[in-house]
């Protein structure tokens, strides 16, 4: 479960609120970029940001801080608040910014989201329901419709929309604890839907965490506890951890497949059909990995050995699951599984155009070699002498 702390700005000032209420802002923090390295420091990789201004005029305000922190940072950044046209996602989704968050134009213009998921993807979409009363509120909370926000969620669900923030009004800014009723009625409203569920409004300690998580939940939005202290962004991040790593085996062909496209990865015909992949587990099959995050499937890595040496074949994240770490445990796995099979020499099959990539390999210990093969890839060698060498 990903926690996202959050920024809210009015004025170009950090602020919190209570209950949506605007006549109820108060400055909580100097400056919108460094808080946001604050956070980025305590292991954050997402952060969540609403222009409040943009809320209630309709348009973007405050866009000058949110393309800081997306530039000047390491941290994937959602913005809502004021997003009402195909342009405004469009100059957003240029400056950097990871997400956009639609509104109040999901309940007033759907085919707006409509649009935006088919033309940007629904990785880049999400839709926020804010409830008065289980009724959906727009406008920056300033009205109340006659929609309940399932009813909503479905409807989004029909468009393309895969991630939602769920916040029920009368608990955000309150510390009182998040509506686990509320979200658990979501869930199972849209289980087997393929929707991701983020809880937003009145997360207080480590408990709220937890409780999250043991919802399945996709993400958590923290605010007000973290500065006021009554949580420790840290701790959140730790206790929300519910990535698993385990052997991978045929019954995840398919899924690491898709991943393998989702990911732009050179694939054959031979080797990377499903006979292909069959051969190479039968082979090898303690050495390969899959990661899944709250049970979806999130990255894989197909490693095997000679006997003399290791060779990793694909390690792909799928780009909605790209969080720090992932991409580390699965290496770590499938080095210390040929570890314990007396390897300590792995040859790496890396795309020498892929320099993203790339970096990733050369802070794992690899070192890339300028002669390629024929398939225009080059081999990376990472030499681990040590018989005790541990990742």
């Amino acid at each position: 479960m990903i926690i996202f702390p959050a920024i809210d700005i009015i004025n170009g000032q950090c602020v919190r609120l209570v209950r949506g209420d605007y006549a109820t802002a108060s400055k909580v923090a100097e400056d919108p970029l460094e808080t946001a390295r604050s956070f980025e420091k305590a292991g954050a990789e997402w952060i969540h940001m609403v222009d409040l201004d943009g809320a209630k005029a309709g348009y973007p305000v405050n866009t000058e801080i949110y393309q800081k922190i997306a530039q000047q940072t390491g941290l994937k950044v959602e913005v809502g608040g004021g997003i009402r046209s195909m342009e405004t996602i469009k100059a957003y989704l240029d400056l950097g910014i990871s997400r956009v968050i639609f509104g109040s134009a999901a309940l007033k213009d759907p085919k707006l989201v409509e649009d935006a998921v088919n033309t940007f993807g629904s990785g880049k979409i999400v839709v926020g329901i804010d409830a008065k009363n289980d009724m959906v509120a727009t406008e920056g909370w300033l009205e109340t419709s006659d929609v309940d926000y399932i009813t909503l969620a479905k409807k989004m669900i029909s468009v393309g929309v895969t991630t939602f923030i769920f916040t029920d009004i009368a608990k955000d800014g309150t510390l009182s604890g998040v509506n686990l009723d509320q979200l658990r009625a979501l869930r199972d409203a849209t289980a087997g839907t393929g929707a991701r569920i983020v809880a937003s409004g009145g997360v207080h300690t480590i408990e709220d965490i937890i409780a999250c998580r043991e919802l399945g939940l996709y993400g958590t939005i923290a605010g007000k506890s973290l500065y006021q202290g009554t949580l420790d962004l840290h701790e959140a991040i730790e206790a929300a951890d519910t990535l698993t790593i385990r052997p991978m085996t045929m019954d995840d062909y398919d899924n690491a497949y898709a991943v393998w496209v989702a990911c732009q990865n050179g694939l054959n015909n031979l080797d990377d059909s499903r006979e292909g992949i069959a051969r190479y587990l039968a082979r090898n099959p303690h050495t390969s990995f899959v990661a899944e995050d709250n049970g979806a499937f999130a990255g894989v890595i197909l490693c095997g050995h000679d006997g003399r040496r290791g060779i990793i074949q694909h390690m792909s994240v799928h780009p909605d699951f790209r969080r720090r770490g992932i991409a580390h445990r699965l290496v770590k796995a499938a080095l210390n599984a040929l570890k314990k099979e007396q390897i300590n020499k792995v040859l790496l099959v890396a795309f020498k155009k892929n320099a993203g990539g790339n970096a990733f390999w050369e802070s794992e210990g690899f070192t890339l070699r300028e002669d390629l093969n024929y398939r225009n890839i080059a081999l990376a060698d990472m030499v681990r002498f040590d018989p005790d060498y541990q990742q």
